[in-house]
């Protein structure tokens, strides 16, 4: 006897096999989706403000993420190579924006001249406020840690300091003025001191000329001084341009603090404070420096912080005259954002092409602040 097998039978015994074969393999779909994220990235970051928050993605992930789907595909039975071939072209679009310094392993700088010049960037985190940083300056602030601070400063023994955050924060996160400069001028004898809103630039070196870089009526700001603020140029001036007596020349020093992505006022990470209105005081920040060193004809050098880490697109807006001193960096992964896990750069430094980097190293700042210094060699092309 012969059993009959019928329609719906035999459409049981083939749905399984079938709905497996048309099921997209998971580590393809995720290989799709992580490419869709860097396509938008890259077409989106630094450009528009709504993106502001992907942004924070620690910049590794845009490296290691492609590399863990390649590991995942060798475990998958099905569109192994559709999947690996969508997870390298994730990694070309984005690795060069994950913060790795392929360059550590071969950059061989040339040995520094004599007359080499030392220079030190650094955010000091409210300048010597003590730790809690969101209060006013005591009238009695220990003097251990002032002392601290200063020891920091002359350990680095540079020509040049660029020094940003010379202010204090009020428990309302209203900024106060600092004024240290006749300590500065006891500590570092015979240096030249410029300020400018709450940047502080100290050289060995005669300052020819010094300003603040303000953006433009047109730099694109959106009410970027809070209504009563007497202090309006605290929240303008983001850049500090002194020109040195340099031997028998002379050298631009730009100092930067770009504006955060978060409002001030929000008193610490705050992702509802990162609006349209921070994101435009980022752009007319950079635009000015830009539209300054454009303009420049000295060579220059620029360091400070940017408040953006290598994922941020905005980093577009650095002058097309600088070049990223990042390959003198001994680091595979430099960062230097100090505040809890070291995934995030967002210190940098710039030179136009008279300027050859000798040195170029990273210098923590054992609890002295949220940010690692910059420590530079520099010489001037003959």
């Amino acid at each position: 006897m012969t059993a009959r097998t019928t329609g719906a039978d035999q459409a049981a015994t083939r749905s399984p096999g079938a709905g497996a074969r048309r099921r997209i393999p998971l580590v393809l779909c995720a290989a799709i989706a992580w490419l869709v994220f860097v396509v938008a990235h890259r077409v989106l970051s630094g450009r528009v403000w709504w993106w502001q928050v992907p942004e924070l993605v620690p910049p590794l992930a845009l490296a290691a993420v492609p590399v863990v789907l390649l590991v995942a595909t060798l475990a998958a039975r099905r569109a192994r190579r559709a999947a690996a071939a969508v997870a390298l072209a994730s990694l070309a679009l984005g690795g060069g924006a994950s913060g790795l310094n392929p360059a550590a392993l071969w950059h061989d700088a040339a040995p520094a001249p004599a007359d080499a010049i030392t220079v030190f960037s650094w955010n000091t985190w409210y300048w010597d406020q003590p730790v809690g940083r969101q209060m006013p300056p005591p009238t009695g602030t220990p003097a251990g840690d002032v002392a601290a601070f200063y020891r920091y400063l002359h350990a680095q023994d540079a020509d040049v300091l660029l020094l940003q955050e010379y202010v204090y924060f009020g428990a309302d996160s209203r900024p106060i003025r600092v004024n240290d400069l006749d300590r500065l001028r006891r500590e570092f004898p015979g240096f030249h001191i410029a300020a400018a809103s709450e940047m502080v630039t100290l050289s060995r070196f005669p300052i020819v000329l010094q300003r603040g870089l303000d953006p433009p009526p047109d730099g694109g700001r959106d009410t970027p001084v809070p209504p009563g603020s007497d202090w309006p140029g605290f929240y303008t001036v983001k850049t500090l341009r002194t020109d040195l007596r340099v031997g028998s020349g002379t050298v631009s020093f730009y100092n930067s603090h770009i504006s955060s992505p978060v409002d001030p006022s929000a008193g610490g990470l705050d992702l509802f404070s990162l609006g349209r209105t921070q994101h435009a005081a980022r752009q007319a920040d950079l635009r000015a420096l830009a539209a300054d060193v454009e303009a420049n004809p000295l060579p220059a050098v620029l360091a400070g912080d940017f408040n953006a880490s290598p994922a941020m697109g905005i980093l577009r807006l650095v002058p097309g005259r600088m070049a990223d001193a990042t390959p003198a960096l001994r680091s595979l992964y430099p960062a230097t954002w100090d505040d809890g896990w070291p995934w995030w750069r967002i210190d940098w430094a710039y030179t136009t092409p008279e300027v050859t980097v000798h040195e170029y190293r990273l210098v923590r700042s054992n609890g002295l602040s949220d940010h690692s210094g910059q420590r530079l060699v520099l010489s001037l092309s003959r």
